[in-house]
């Protein structure tokens, strides 16, 4: 098996289509069929469904996607050491909360003269989890909640991923001044309902908490939802607007500058664990460790 092969693989799976994937390769259709067909060949096993519209991934295919994906990207970060000049990178994944700008600012102060690249990506968790295995990023932020723990923890085991436990938080309701609720010291669940929500688009984990209850009202029973992708879009329209959003507690001064307020929700016993992740038995880059010094200080003593 040559890398070739595997890089004509993951094209045509990311593509959807042999013939989107060939132009996009400079190669021939045909070409590009008969390296596919070598690979199954080779392998024994059937990776792609042909159809109609195009060729989709089968259970053994998905699982290739995984490795082949993987192998490809350490072989970039290989790549980039013959270069002559070697860029210093630091790729972080992070879940989006606002604390995230302040941070990325401080780690640039204290190496604005070090040459050093920073690359930050906002990502829902399941997809923080894919970047830090794929070696997209060195290392990632995540937030969970306890309904999601269970599941967090079989998943990283799977893909050799290790979670360092930065502190524990609870969630609160973020509300901007054109919102009624704002002059408030407490908010309940159904003070809540009657306003819209924002939140990020669900994925793997965010399903698993729908069904998740705080005095009495579970989060699916929020009707009027406002979906965004990044923490930039969250704050323009809790500034703006009276949509409301839960938020863990480390980003209420964060918040609060904006004017943005950080309420307490009676009776939300809701259990949050913020940390980060890291390939498992990876030396990490002293740009990570920098980096993971200014997260840790978010939580000293490990609380909210």
């Amino acid at each position: 098996m040559q890398l070739s092969q595997l890089m004509y693989f993951v094209t045509v799976a990311e593509q959807g289509s042999i013939n989107k994937a060939a132009e996009k390769l400079f190669v021939t259709q045909p070409n590009l069929s008969k390296a596919i067909g070598n690979l199954e060949s080779e392998l024994k096993v059937r990776i792609f469904d042909r159809t109609n519209k195009g060729v989709i991934l089968t259970e053994d295919g998905k699982k290739l996607y995984e490795y082949a994906r993987t192998i490809l990207n350490q072989m970039e970060l290989i790549s980039g050491l013959s270069a002559k000049e070697r860029l210093r990178i630091l790729s972080i994944a992070s879940y989006p909360i606002i604390t995230m700008g302040r941070l990325i600012g401080e780690f640039y102060n204290l190496h604005k003269d070090e040459g050093i690249a920073l690359k930050l990506v906002e990502q829902r968790m399941q997809q923080v989890i894919e970047s830090v295995e794929s070696g997209e990023a060195e290392i990632g932020f995540v937030m969970s909640n306890h309904a999601q723990a269970k599941e967090l923890k079989h998943m990283l085991h799977y893909k050799n991923l290790q979670f360092h436990m930065l502190g524990a938080d609870t969630w609160y309701a973020n509300v901007g001044p054109y919102s009624p609720l704002y002059g408030q010291d407490e908010v309940t669940m159904q003070q809540l309902l009657q306003y819209p929500i924002v939140r990020l688009p669900d994925d793997y984990f965010s399903n698993l908490t729908h069904y998740l209850e705080i005095d009495g009202v579970r989060l699916i029973d929020h009707k009027r939802v406002i979906y965004v992708s990044d923490s930039a879009a969250i704050l323009g329209l809790l500034r703006t607007t009276d949509v409301f959003r839960y938020g863990p507690g480390v980003s209420a001064a964060d918040f609060a500058e904006y004017g943005v307020r950080t309420i307490p929700i009676r009776n939300c016993k809701v259990q949050i664990s913020a940390g980060w992740l890291q390939r498992r038995r990876e030396l990490l880059s002293p740009e990570a460790q920098s980096f993971i010094a200014l997260l840790e200080r978010l939580y000293p003593g490990g609380q909210a």
